[in-house]
């Protein structure tokens, strides 16, 4: 039997896993605003300084862990060759080091050796950090053609500089093809889903686009009266809000909240400033379309261009439901919403996390327009 939410069908199961939000302290800066949306919004022309979160899950009745993403290694400009060292710096891009993630758990009385496989997202190094600091029994998931595309990394091989060999030596890498006939494969929301522990708890997703194999997954956070919870954690599947919000089923209000009293303005304020800005405004029909529609379109240096954006506009219906809960690894706006590692992220419905979250990442075009004034 599947529960129905809004053309989402994800199978109804009592099983859950428990997440854990990681925040290791990376900050990245310097990415301009038209390598992420088109066009480009007010206020995000030089765009921000995000952190690149990873996650923790744990599955209880296996005992089994699993980290989605490692965030940028604190050893990262020893680590990759001096031509990817160039690159980023041409790229004007601006690096803040965090803590390991293995450093993180550690100080947290999670051992490293208690991970049962780490998932990549995908191979930019502000996502895999440092898998060396884990024993070689940890196995890492990847996406379909990573292994061709990217293996075995710098310096074994001399073109693969945008990641490095010390993080795949001596382990085991599963590639996940998604094939059809494969009990666990199925479809959500027009994704293909791996079910990992094949009781409707936590799907790796197919999420092409950014990169080759580029994977993001969904966790089942409550499971109670029928009426589930999820956390999808997207990875890089986009760079800006501006191209998956707002949604028919999630529209632009007509005052923007700002749930309890948190920084982002000191009331609500009206939204028709950010209607304005919007891309199809003066279209016919353009008040409709510029509250229920994506500000922009993506763009970017993506691997297929087109893929990255059928993936947003798929992620815009998980992102419309109330029940589910949307991560990407550099929401800047979430800073001060989430709670993070030590503590659990199950109950963030309850909390009040994505009423509160999900229009902060306009907070760069209201201080760039005034709006407040409104």
């Amino acid at each position: 039997m599947a529960t129905l939410l809004n053309k989402l069908e994800i199978p109804q199961t009592s099983s859950n896993v428990d997440v854990y939000i990681i925040d290791n302290g990376a900050r990245i800066s310097g990415l301009p605003g038209s390598s992420m949306m088109d066009p480009v919004l007010p206020g995000y022309e030089k765009g921000g300084r995000v952190p690149s979160f990873s996650f923790l899950i744990h599955h209880k009745p296996t005992d089994l862990r699993l980290l989605f993403d490692l965030s940028v290694r604190a050893n990262w400009e020893l680590a990759f060759s001096p031509a990817f060292i160039k690159g980023v710096q041409r790229m004007g891009l601006e690096v803040e080091v965090g803590k390991d993630v293995a450093d993180v758990l550690v100080a947290n009385f999670v051992n490293p050796s208690d991970i049962d496989a780490i998932i990549f997202s995908h191979h930019h190094f502000d996502h895999t950090g440092d898998a060396s600091k884990f024993p070689s029994s940890v196995k890492l998931l990847v996406g379909p053609g990573y292994k061709k595309a990217f293996l075995p990394g710098w310096p074994a091989s001399k073109n693969s500089f945008e990641t490095t060999s010390d993080l795949y030596e001596g382990r085991e890498i599963i590639e996940l093809d998604f094939t059809a006939d494969d009990p666990k494969v199925s479809s959500i929301g027009n994704f293909q889903a791996y079910d990992y522990f094949s009781d409707g708890s936590f799907y790796i997703l197919s999420t092409p686009g950014h990169t080759i194999g580029h994977l993001s997954a969904l966790a089942r956070t409550t499971s109670e009266d029928d009426r589930s919870t999820f956390i999808f954690m997207g990875g890089d599947i986009i760079h800006s809000h501006a191209v998956f919000r707002p949604t028919s089923k999630h529209p632009l209000p007509e005052k923007i909240p700002t749930p309890n009293c948190r920084p982002f303005t000191s009331h609500s304020c009206p939204s028709e400033r950010f209607a304005q800005m919007h891309r199809l405004y003066l279209e016919p029909d353009g008040k409709i379309l510029s509250r229920t529609t994506p500000f922009s379109r993506v763009v970017g240096p993506e691997h297929d261009l087109v893929e990255s954006q059928h993936s947003a506009n798929k992620l815009a219906n998980f992102d419309g439901e109330e029940n589910v809960l949307t991560i990407p690894a550099h929401d800047e706006g979430l800073l001060q919403v989430l709670e993070f590692f030590p503590r659990k992220a199950n109950e963030w419905k309850a909390k009040g996390w994505k009423k509160e979250g999900h229009w902060r990442w306009l907070a760069p075009c209201m201080q760039s327009n005034d709006v407040s004034k409104l």
